[in-house]
């Protein structure tokens, strides 16, 4: 097994070391990665004797995650507590203007910046950067870093831990799984992940509003005359009409992506009205982060997304004759 000392850049475990009053943020739209490093890293941050702020704007976290918030125990730190930290540790965060946290970074203005994330198109935007694109998730790389702060991993880190691991692999099911990423995962159960339940509710626990969004996204799927480009949509009517928000759209991309022979799938949503979120896929081998790239988007070779203003329609329009150029091109 790689040695955790040797993984983790020395600089990276000498700011938190340094640090008294540590800010934890991640991204906007949080996802169970992003809430597991920020859970796990509070804990661990607890355990070394650190002062952790939370930053967390109300309305953030949708249901099926709020066990996620529950399990680390935090409540979102104020404007003041935050403003007062002397380390931010941005994680899961690709740029700058996607950190969750009202007033951005400027909001703390004596704080170093500290960026720990798995996205390959980050900006290296802190003062400190970890980033690794070939990770599974950034809680593989949190796991690393408190191991390597000598941080006991509790049950509850563990599975905060797990749950972001097995949400960014699809339960270890995609490209990005890696040997690495398996050991960890054996670890973390080792450390008492509470694999059932975390699975249970990460795949297998939608209300009514969510399942009837889930039908509207079966409902308008669409696959391109050759099969390789699969896109479905959901306006803000519709969005809303099933009792969700914007922060319940993200995984019912999969829908799209499970079609047999995709190449390229993609989710329109409008949580927001006027504001289109893409949510892109590739699959078998695609990488997509360069189609998300033409529309000021970011993330993952395999896994990107993108916000455009306009209609839906017209939106779709733009974007699925550029991913058919872009399949195209590069099969």
């Amino acid at each position: 097994m790689t040695s955790t000392q040797n993984v983790v850049p020395s600089e990276v475990c000498d700011a938190i070391r340094a640090a008294t009053k540590v800010a934890l943020m991640g991204h906007v739209t949080p996802d169970a990665d992003c809430l597991g490093v920020i859970g796990a890293m509070k804990l661990g941050l607890e355990q070394l004797g650190k002062q952790p702020v939370c930053a967390m704007p109300a309305g953030s976290v949708n249901r099926k995650l709020q066990f996620m918030v529950a399990l680390a125990d935090f409540t979102p730190g104020t404007a003041e507590q935050l403003a007062a930290c002397d380390l931010a540790v941005a994680m899961d965060t690709a740029k700058e203007k996607r950190v969750n946290v009202d007033g951005k970074l400027e909001a703390l203005p004596d704080a170093k910046v500290l960026n720990i994330d798995h996205h390959a198109s980050n900006t290296q935007y802190g003062a400190v950067n970890w980033v690794e694109g070939t990770r599974s998730s950034s809680c593989e790389m949190v796991y690393e870093v408190l191991r390597a702060l000598d941080v006991e991993i509790t049950p509850a880190i563990a599975t905060l831990l797990y749950a972001g691991i097995h949400n960014d692999t699809q339960g270890f099911s995609l490209s990005n799984t890696t040997g690495r990423s398996l050991q960890v995962g054996h670890e973390l159960i080792e450390a008492g992940a509470a694999v059932e339940d975390t699975c249970e509710r990460l795949n297998r626990s939608y209300n009514q509003p969510e399942f009837q969004l889930l039908k509207t996204v079966y409902a308008n799927t669409r696959v391109s005359d050759d099969g390789r480009l699969g896109w479905s949509t959901c306006n803000h009517q519709e969005i809303h009409g099933a009792g969700c928000t914007a922060e319940d759209i993200d995984d019912q991309v999969e829908i799209v992506r499970s079609i047999e022979g995709v190449r390229v799938a993609i989710l329109f949503s409008e949580g927001n009205p006027g504001k289109i979120r893409m949510n892109f896929r590739g699959e078998r081998g695609l990488p997509i982060l360069e189609l998300a790239q033409q529309f000021g988007g970011g993330g993952h070779n395999m896994a990107a997304g993108a916000i455009l203003d306009g209609t839906v329609a017209d939106v779709v329009g733009k974007v699925t004759a550029a991913a058919a150029a872009y399949i195209a091109q590069k099969t």
